[in-house]
This record gives C-alpha cells, structure tokens and sequence, in this order.
C-alpha cells in the first residue's frame, strides 16, 4: 500500500508572478526525511480545442525558450486568480487569436508533471466562434496560429513534431469523447 508523506517545513526559494518554488522537508512512508523541490503554480491553465466547420484544429506556434523550440499549441494560458476558468479561455482566445468563444464544453483537466509542480490544466471544446480578428499579445508573447486537419496533428503528434502536453491531452479528450477515432 502506498502512503502519503508528511510535510514537516516549507521554505519559499523563488518566487514572481508565475510560479513559486518550495523546498519542502518530508517525512516519508519509512520515517527518513527527505527534501523535496516543488514548482508551484497559484493559478490553474486552461486551453481550448477549437474546431472549426471543417473539423480542422486551431493550434499556435510560439518560441518555447526552455526547450529552445518553435512549438505548436492550443490557445491558452494562466487564470488570474479567482476568474472563472471559461471567461479565463474566452479572454486567452480572444487575445491570442482574435477568435471569439460561444458555448464551450468542459472536456478534462490534468495535472502538468506531478512529480515536480501541482500545475493543473483544465481543458474545453469550442466549436461556436466567430474571428473578430483584434489580437492582444502579452509582451513576450510572439505567435502565429492556423487551422489543421486532424489527420495532420495525430501523425505530427506521432512522429514527435508536436509534443506539447496540452495538445497531446486536447486530443485524447477529443478521441474519449467521440469527437474523433
């Protein structure tokens, strides 16, 4: 049976507008203690699939600096705290895209790494839009977007071009929900 450990001290080691790092000393399930990094996120992700009349996926491309790559994703980004995670996805939408939201459909939400952070990303279904083409890019943020076929996206999911997480889940929370085979 596997047990949870005991947090015995938390030490903040960094912090700014996105993310906190925690230095935690537990106990573990065998009484040793242990220090343990943690990246901690304050604010939930959130990502919309959207899919036009086509079928097509609208997915971003935009400079990842950690990983040193041009990445393609779905439109998204953080909560501020205490808004609404739907009014968060029509806002990063709408900012990023120009596209804005009607209905949307809660489809998942997942964990970003457990193993290292307790980021969450909740995503939805966005099928009613209308492109009202006025963008609002944060000042890192420089990004194109297009529409791609499914088809596309699961071999490029498959040969390892996309390999964000975000997109991968979008996908097979598609692929659970009948949306796609």
């Amino acid at each position: 049976m596997v047990h949870s450990w005991e947090l015995l001290n938390s030490t903040d080691a960094f912090h700014n507008r996105w993310l906190h790092v925690t230095l935690d000393t537990v106990r573990l399930p065998n009484g040793n203690s242990y220090e343990y990094t943690t990246i901690r996120r304050d604010s939930v992700g959130v990502a919309a699939v959207v899919l036009n009349e086509h079928n097509q996926l609208l997915l971003e491309q935009e400079y990842r600096h950690p990983v040193g790559e041009v990445t393609y994703q779905l439109p998204g980004g953080l909560n501020v705290t205490g808004e609404d995670p739907v009014e968060c996805i029509r806002r990063e939408l709408r900012e990023e895209t120009g596209v804005v939201a009607g209905a949307l459909r809660f489809l998942g939400r997942f964990w970003n790494n457990p193993a290292t952070s307790n980021g969450e990303c909740v995503v939805y279904l966005c099928r009613e839009f209308q492109q009202e083409g006025a963008v609002e890019h944060d000042a890192a943020e420089f990004l194109s977007w297009g529409w791609y076929d499914l088809d596309w996206v699961k071999a490029r999911i498959k040969d390892g071009v996309i390999r964000d997480r975000v997109v991968i889940c979008g996908l097979a929370y598609l692929w659970l929900d009948g949306v796609i085979v």
